[in-house]
């Protein structure tokens, strides 16, 4: 081979040398894309599977949050009903009194055999006044709910009975909650006080060191389980103020009955059943934070002893 053809021959082989580094180059930069491709459809798949899951939490959230308002509102509903039905009681048992005493009072006054055919008649309508008030007061439910001044005239009423107070530095509202709950749920109304008092005194924004809420600073438990569980036995939510005096209520209410003891039940409450049965195993059957609700529970029980104080 002359000379000129070797100098061409080494000339091609470079190239081919370049074109094979080229091509290998070009390779390995498809392999590294097709892996970065790979990871962001990975990428792209989890972001897709997590916000159809987001989406389906969300919407089951809605329905229940849905579902809770419905619940609620039927719970208004029947506290409503429960409260007219007590002022419509009181107000037929006045009247009825009244009567009685109206009755006895002609009775004593009246001569019985200077005019028999008089009295007898004079009596006859007054012995059926009160049944005639009772199926009037029923007859006419529906008028006296349409009045616009109904709530202040059902407070006014259940204030003079005693069942509201204004000693208790709650709404009226939330006093009718704590003793429609405590009725419910076994708790002497007292009792319910003093917690909510040696608690939270009384703040439904009150936020304990564990996360506890509201006035009767119910502990949210691990992951809310505690909450869960007052929601699954009320029906209401703990963090608002009917769900949160339920809670309360139910949850002495079940420790009173189980232990017997408003020391105890004070105890378990303050510290949980595993606690409480700890410091009772050790001998310690009181703490400050119990003889704090005994002693509140004895001064409630002067102040709102209406309706039994329960």
């Amino acid at each position: 081979m002359s000379q000129k053809g070797e100098k061409y021959a080494r000339r091609m082989e470079r190239r081919v040398d370049k074109l094979e580094q080229d091509v290998a180059a070009i390779t390995t930069e498809q392999t590294t894309q097709g892996v970065r491709i790979s990871a962001v459809e990975d990428d792209l798949a989890v972001y897709r599977a997590a916000v159809s899951a987001r989406e389906l939490k969300q919407a089951a959230a809605e329905v229940k949050a849905a579902k809770e308002r419905r619940t609620a509102r039927a719970a208004e509903r029947e506290r409503k009903a429960r409260r007219r039905n007590k002022v419509l009681a009181f107000i037929a048992l006045a009247l009825f009194v009244a009567v009685c005493v109206v009755m006895v009072a002609k009775a004593y006054s009246e001569e019985p055999a200077a005019e028999p055919a008089t009295s007898e008649a004079s009596a006859a309508p007054a012995a059926i006044l009160p049944t005639e008030l009772l199926f009037t007061a029923a007859a006419e439910e529906e008028e006296y709910m349409e009045d616009p001044q109904e709530t202040e005239k059902i407070e006014e009423a259940l204030l003079a009975q005693g069942y509201f107070s204004l000693a208790v530095p709650m709404p009226y509202e939330w006093q009718d909650y704590m003793r429609t709950y405590c009725e419910e749920y076994g708790c002497p109304y007292p009792l319910a006080l003093a917690v909510a008092q040696t608690e939270s005194n009384f703040d439904m924004d009150a936020v304990g060191a564990s996360g506890e809420v509201g006035i009767m600073q119910l502990n949210p438990g691990p992951g809310g389980s505690y909450h869960a569980e007052i929601q699954a036995a009320t029906g209401l939510d703990p963090t608002t103020a009917s769900g949160n005096i339920a809670g309360g209520c139910y949850k002495l209410g079940l420790y009173l009955a189980k232990y017997s003891s408003v020391e105890k039940a004070a105890m378990a409450y303050n510290m949980g059943e595993g606690g409480a049965r700890s410091a009772w195993d050790s001998g310690i059957t009181s703490t400050d934070y119990s003889k704090a609700v005994k002693e509140a529970m004895e001064t409630w029980e002067c102040t709102v002893n209406a309706w039994g104080g329960v």
